[in-house]
């Protein structure tokens, strides 16, 4: 009775182990939650007639291996090659390298209604995009100090699906405490952040010619640049127009109005001449200067192109 028992449970026994060794086979290939891949395989190739390499564009295939790229290949050489693991066929989509955003807005914590960290780097992967820069505002506390950079980092632990960096932000509480900005840079952000004009955030105000004198200075010592939203509100014509309440609201005509060059104007040519500093020799020699989102590119692009000598760039 007991070898007709054994011998009827053996093949059970059998079974069950294969179904173990078929699932923990599944298992092992898969990424680790904190590897950043959109499938779920150690080894894969992903082909298309338009792959954009260095070279041009190509039809061929992308080796992953181990969430790298191992190799690119053309199609009429890797013909006669098999390719081992799983296949994605893209077709005619362009498969091409992942873009970098430096200007995102994550607003994990404490503006998490905003956008949070898992639907805004969800949003960039959709678009393409592998690599965010968070700006230090619209989260709160704003990421001023290395204790606010902390708190960011933390949000964002288990829930990105793309690369993030961080700017931290140059404000008139920290502009003059050189070991509080020594505090970001080293902490890891990437450069500062500042605004000439009320940035919208009660934790960010504005910065002036002082203040920015001092970041660059600072930055100076890291070759890290200065990002600043140039403005500096003056009153106009524009403005005192405005005032008799007989503009639309909810026109994007007002809106520009709100916002005339000579704000954009002013604000750059006080920063062409803080950025005269960091001229080979000068005390802030090495800082470099990114205006943001220029909005005239009439004067204003003309005035940064007539010192094209000194570190400025814009977008």
């Amino acid at each position: 009775m007991a070898s007709v028992l054994l011998w009827r449970v053996l093949p059970l026994l059998a079974l069950l182990a294969s179904f173990f060794l078929f699932f923990y086979a599944q298992n092992s290939s898969k990424l680790s939650h904190k590897e950043c891949s959109l499938l779920p395989h150690q080894s894969y190739w992903i082909t298309s007639k338009r792959i954009v390499t260095p070279q041009g564009v190509i039809s061929g295939a992308v080796e992953i291996r181990g969430g790298k790229i191992a190799s690119i290949v053309k199609e009429e050489d890797g013909r006669g090659s098999s390719k081992v693991g799983h296949i994605v066929d893209y077709g005619e989509a362009c498969v091409m390298p992942g873009l970098i955003d430096v200007h995102a807005h994550l607003d994990d914590p404490g503006r998490a209604e905003w956008e949070r960290f898992p639907s805004g780097t969800k949003a960039a992967a959709a678009g393409g995009i592998t690599t965010l820069v968070d700006m230090p505002l619209n989260n709160f506390p704003s990421t001023v100090s290395q204790e606010t950079l902390k708190l960011k980092i933390e949000a964002a632990e288990e829930r990105i699906y793309v690369d993030v960096g961080f700017w931290g932000g140059l404000v008139p509480e920290n502009a003059f405490n050189s070991s509080i900005l020594e505090g970001l840079l080293n902490a890891g952000v990437l450069g500062l952040k500042s605004f000439m004009c009320p940035s919208g955030i009660n934790d960010f105000p504005m910065t002036n010619a002082s203040h920015i004198k001092e970041g660059l200075s600072v930055l100076a010592k890291y070759r890290r640049p200065l990002l600043v939203h140039a403005e500096i509100q003056q009153e106009s014509e524009s403005d005192l127009e405005l005032k008799d309440g007989s503009h639309d609201p909810r026109s994007y005509s007002t809106y520009l109005q709100t916002r005339p060059p000579s704000w954009e104007e002013a604000a750059i040519r006080e920063l062409v001449t803080l950025t005269k500093k960091t001229r080979t020799g000068g005390p802030a020699e090495g800082a470099q200067l990114h205006i943001v989102h220029l909005f005239d590119s009439s004067s204003t692009l003309d005035l940064i192109k007539t010192y094209h000598s000194l570190m400025i760039w814009c977008k």
